[in-house]
């Protein structure tokens, strides 16, 4: 077994002067360096700044510093799609726009340690509000019936005050006779889980196991299950969609489509080399 590629991202947010926010996330690989960074009002979310810079990629061709002026006055929350679509497209075949959008990701995340900032007066209250808002949108958010551990209790005593939330995502890819082995791993400030791959040169999976390491409820335990059913998938011919079918939506994980997303764009990468001879 050989180890052949490697990836990680990073993601973190962070109080700064002036009631500022300052999310930055990073990607650091085999092929890859690159840097995506928000600067954002922290009540309101509205970005002031926003840019990006590739230090390394493949030939060089992505590398260079970029401002995205565009996105100052959007607001760094869900449905931003359209503007970071609009601002950055395709730059640097989309990873300007996955970093910007890792930042956004980060500081909704953050928005927990920011209650009072958002206008809750508790966290309660916004736990009440976030539930309300994000129902059937995860297995925890769609089995509130189930659970035994209200969010606001699970983040009990996890207060950040300066840094606001923190993710790493990282990836190992082995090279068999045969295969290849995959291992990814995710977590953040409030989840931790995994997932092993075993892949055909084809790209079809023969077995995918997955493990969760915390998580907010027992419940989310449950989704550790839903890899399996990547089982005999061409997984380099899936779309994002199909994936989060298989894994997300009501009854799964936003993370573990996260996830498996980002292992399919690796495996494609990889066997792209594999088939040039570069690996």
């Amino acid at each position: 077994m050989e180890l052949i590629y490697q990836k990680s991202w990073f993601c973190s947010v962070k109080g700064i002067h002036s009631g500022e926010l300052l999310a930055e996330a990073s990607i650091l690989g085999t092929d890859i360096e690159a840097t995506g960074r928000l600067k954002a009002d922290q009540t309101s979310f509205e970005i002031k700044d926003a840019r990006w810079e590739v230090f390394r990629s493949p030939g060089g061709g992505c590398n260079g510093s970029h401002e995205a002026p565009g996105l100052q006055g959007a607001t760094a929350y869900f449905n931003i799609g359209r503007e970071l679509r609009r601002e950055v497209g395709d730059d640097a075949g989309g990873l300007a726009r996955d970093l910007l959008a890792e930042c956004v990701r980060g500081i909704i995340q953050s928005e927990t340690f920011l209650f009072q900032e958002r206008g809750f007066a508790t966290l309660k209250d916004y736990c009440d509000h976030w539930q309300k808002s994000q129902v059937d949108t995860c297995r925890y958010q769609s089995n509130l019936h189930r659970v035994t551990r209200r969010w606001d209790e699970y983040v009990d005593g996890l207060k950040h005050v300066l840094n606001l939330f923190n993710r790493s995502k990282n990836f190992s890819v082995y090279r068999l006779a045969n295969g290849l082995i995959v291992h990814g791993g995710f977590s953040d400030s409030y989840h931790e889980l995994g997932l092993l791959c075993n892949l055909d040169l084809a790209g079809r999976v023969k077995e995918c196991s997955g493990k969760f390491l915390r998580a907010p409820d027992q419940v989310c335990f449950e989704c550790a299950l839903l890899p399996n059913s990547l089982k005999g998938l061409a997984l380099t011919a899936c779309t994002k969609k199909q994936l989060a079918e298989i894994v997300g939506g009501p009854q799964g994980c936003e993370h573990l489509v996260d996830l498996i997303e980002e292992l399919r764009r690796i495996i494609t990468y990889v066997l792209a080399n594999i088939r040039e001879e570069r690996f």
